[in-house]
């Protein structure tokens, strides 16, 4: 794209005022309102113990990677418990660089003219985001040790043009927020987990909600736009992208290294086992239903099986 289209593009993206931007402004005004009535100070609102019980559970046992396949069948009790304690400290780095990559992503846009009015709001959401960043990084170097190395799950090549990116971009947090919630949502009041476990998931949820409205009244002003700007073959090859995307954040979940840590061979084998098990592409089905189906009113593409 040449210097003058970019400039054209932008200044087209930055003066539309649809009915979209404004309801968007409205609900990024309210949420604010919301964000900064409810706000707290991670570092008092926790507890950390020394240890947490290792004959709990710390993730879901119905959300661990090997349910509902005949590895599960395969493993011992205490299997299951000490690879869902790795499992959740799995999940919650996960969690810190998902986090880490959005935030950089809408520090970039804070004052952008292609954002009018929603300046602060990115404010609020950077502000909640460093907290869940930080109180999801101590869990797992306090109980695990470690932090999981970040796969990559940017590696696709960005279209030139600006609104096809912000699409993307906000695509990609959209996505890995509601799929990341719709754990939150299950382990937050599972009575199984230790207290802290399900205090972690349920703070989380009640932020993230305020931020996936705001991503999808976001995606829908931004895919007016990108509809008005490129067509629909525009928005059908960030619609391709974005399921790439949404298939490497399923595997991101089935990590060699943590069943290393949990004490079961071959970690490799087991996660290309479990990628190809018909039970896990169903479950991946399931998780990603939601979010597909909005992307495809969108304009993105079918919501076929994100299943990698």
């Amino acid at each position: 794209m040449s210097a003058e289209s970019a400039v054209s593009t932008e200044s087209a993206v930055s003066t539309g005022h649809s009915a979209t931007q404004s309801r968007l402004q409205e609900v990024a005004a309210r949420l604010s309102e919301i964000s900064r009535r409810n706000s707290y100070n991670p570092y008092e609102l926790f507890e950390w113990p020394d240890s947490l019980p290792a004959t709990e559970y710390w993730m879901a046992p119905e959300l661990m990677t090997c349910y509902g396949t005949p590895v599960w069948g395969e493993l011992t009790e205490g299997q299951r418990l000490t690879l869902s304690q790795w499992e959740a400290v799995n999940f919650f780095s996960l969690n810190v660089h998902l986090i880490r990559e959005l935030i950089g992503e809408v520090a970039n846009r804070i004052y952008e003219t292609r954002f009018p009015g929603l300046s602060d709001f990115f404010h609020d959401f950077i502000s909640e985001e460093n907290k869940h960043m930080w109180f999801f990084a101590t869990f797992c170097l306090r109980y695990g040790g470690k932090v999981y190395p970040s796969t990559q799950l940017t590696s696709a090549a960005s279209p030139a043009e600006y609104v096809l990116r912000d699409v993307m971009v906000f695509g990609r947090i959209l996505i890995a927020e509601e799929l990341c919630d719709a754990f939150n949502m299950r382990m937050g009041e599972d009575r199984r987990l230790p207290a802290l476990v399900q205090q972690i998931n349920l703070v989380h949820h009640h932020d993230e909600s305020r931020h996936i409205a705001f991503g999808r009244q976001m995606m829908r002003a931004l895919c007016d736009q990108a509809a008005s700007l490129t067509g629909d073959n525009g928005l059908r090859a960030v619609g391709d992208y974005l399921r790439r995307y949404s298939a490497i954040c399923l595997q991101s979940f089935y990590n060699p290294a943590m069943y290393a840590d949990a004490g079961i061979e071959g970690g490799r084998r087991l996660r290309a086992r479990l990628l190809e098990d018909p039970a896990r592409k169903q479950v991946h089905r399931d998780l990603m239903d939601r979010t597909t189906t909005f992307l495809e009113r969108l304009g993105l593409g079918s919501a076929d099986a994100v299943a990698p």
